[in-house]
């Protein structure tokens, strides 16, 4: 691939584990204001370093900061956003992942399938390795992605960061959930 920077998420369909088919695409800017919405009501706030923000102003205002210098992929069912996970370089090499599940749709594979999906992406756009901070005391999050290959780099005080080679995440085809 000549530019990295250029490299298209083509959509592809996933099913969760209640048997509903749902589309994972791109971000695009008409997503914008029903990306919003999928924040309003998502449950709980503040949940990860004070994210999503508590309100429409504020999650506007990230979620426009957002998409300055990031790459965002969307879980779409029936035409509403119930996933989102952001790619933000840190770095030429690195890039911070982050994802949200809308909590109708937790605990179906719906951000296992995500994270797969968003680490094959992670190297499409050129990068060899994604870092993470979650929450020592999220566990589920903290299952998946040692599962998924995801190594310890560092604690600090209830937060945790972690990383993965995109080169050994990218070279295994995304699977559906």
């Amino acid at each position: 691939m000549e530019n990295p920077s250029e490299a298209v998420f083509h959509p592809i369909q996933i099913q969760n584990r209640s048997g509903q088919t749902l589309i994972v695409r791109e971000y695009q800017l008409n997503d914008f204001g029903a990306l919003v919405e999928m924040y309003k009501g998502f449950e709980p706030k503040r949940v990860a370093q004070g994210l999503p923000p508590p309100d429409v102003p504020r999650i506007a205002h990230w979620l426009d900061q957002l998409q300055q210098k990031s790459r965002s992929l969307l879980a779409l069912h029936e035409d509403r956003i119930v996933g989102h996970v952001i790619l933000c370089p840190i770095s030429d090499a690195a890039v911070e992942y982050t994802i949200f599940v809308h909590q109708g749709f937790r605990g179906q594979g719906v951000g296992t399938a995500m994270t797969r999906l968003a680490l094959f992406f992670a190297g499409e756009l050129g990068f060899a390795e994604v870092f993470l901070t979650t929450e020592l005391s999220n566990f589920v999050a903290l299952r998946l992605y040692r599962k998924l290959g995801f190594q310890l780099k560092s604690a600090y005080g209830d937060e945790c960061e972690m990383r993965i080679d995109v080169v050994s995440a990218a070279n295994a085809p995304p699977r559906a959930a």
